[in-house]
């Protein structure tokens, strides 16, 4: 048997972070609130893979949940990442028993929510598949974790785990992705650790050398977008249209009602979160941040609802199956970019 003692703080809708923060205030009595961790990578990435299920797939931030999350702070915040995934099970149990007898935390990736008896709402009722909780502990029968909806520690039978460990996220980890987080020598500066990592993403978005990804990016999809349209038969842009709707779900990705024919009873507006990230920067400028913030935060609010605008055109023209007149949209698009641009030289001018 094995069980550390974490701090530990709820953080809805925000298990991809939860458990690095709490790692982090474990070693040093501080804690990095998680909404500047997760929603400081605004940005634009257009992934394009002509015999993919979706061949123009739009995201609204730079990095994603995951390895690259955890790789991104790594050297900002001080620690190392011990990962693996896709083995079987038995070898895996054993990888992540072996972290936590060394006084390591691991982040368990990709989790079912299915099997989790604690989410009584979805256990053995509903599929929720990529759930993030970090564990603390086990026994012969058990694991004991974080997570981020529940404040006191919560217990998975191992046979669960195996099960709720068992499939593949999206394309984003394959089954039984864990990532273990040594934080032997942690950056105790808060106010720094944030600052440097909203300058870096705001770095990537204005000067990023690949072309697909932040200013670059936005801008060859401007150039790209009319043109489609005479490209991509209608069931093509319908799923490019679908997923850029989905993506933008400020809290998860969510198809709306109007689409999806479903509530989730989750109050998440389409503004690709730069309505959180705005509210974030608002909240921290005066403990962890800058002056600037509060305008860098001004032009994202403005972003947000031009993406909410852009959405609600998008819902409109799936119902209509109407995707000629794509040209009324790229004034949009040229505000968003203006607001983008804008926001990030705020960010990234009180570094220089």
């Amino acid at each position: 048997m094995k069980r550390l003692e974490l701090p530990h703080q709820l953080a809805d809708y925000l298990c991809p972070v939860n458990g690095l923060c709490d790692v982090y205030e474990w070693k040093t009595g501080k804690r990095i609130p998680e909404e500047l961790i997760f929603y400081s990578k605004a940005g634009f990435q257009m992934i394009s893979q002509k015999k993919a299920a979706v061949p123009k797939m739009i995201f609204m931030g730079q990095g994603s949940i995951g390895k690259r999350e955890y790789e991104f702070w790594k050297g900002i915040v001080g620690y190392e990442v011990i990962a693996d995934e896709g083995k079987c099970f038995r070898t895996t149990w054993k990888n992540v028993r072996q972290l936590l007898d060394q006084d390591i935390p691991v982040i368990l990736f990709g989790l079912d929510m299915f099997y989790l008896p604690y989410q009584r709402k979805f256990y053995h009722r509903q599929h929720i598949p990529g759930h993030v909780v970090l564990m603390i502990g086990y026994d012969e029968t058990n694991v004991y974790v974080h997570d981020n909806s529940k404040a006191e520690m919560q217990t998975i039978p191992i046979a669960e785990l195996e099960l709720a460990w068992a499939e593949d996220y999206i394309g984003i980890s394959k089954k039984n992705a864990y990532f273990g987080i040594d934080m032997r020598s942690p950056e105790t500066d808060t106010a720094w650790i944030v600052q440097k990592g909203i300058g870096k993403n705001a770095e990537t978005y204005l000067s990023s050398p690949l072309s697909f990804v932040g200013q670059r990016g936005l801008d060859r999809f401007i150039g790209e977008f009319p043109e489609w349209k005479n490209i991509f038969p209608e069931e093509e842009l319908l799923k490019i249209y679908f997923h850029f709707i989905e993506y933008t779900g400020s809290i998860l990705p969510e198809l709306p009602y109007e689409i999806s024919g479903q509530r989730s009873g989750i109050i998440n507006p389409h503004r690709a979160s730069r309505d959180k990230f705005a509210q974030a920067l608002v909240r921290y400028k005066d403990s962890l941040g800058e002056e600037a913030w509060e305008e860098a935060a001004h032009h994202f609010q403005k972003s947000g609802e031009i993406i909410e605008e852009i959405v609600n055109g998008f819902i409109g023209d799936v119902a209509g199956h109407s995707f000629r007149h794509t040209e009324k949209y790229i004034p949009l698009f040229q505000a968003l970019r203006k607001h983008e641009d804008d926001a990030f030289r705020r960010i990234l001018n009180t570094q220089n």
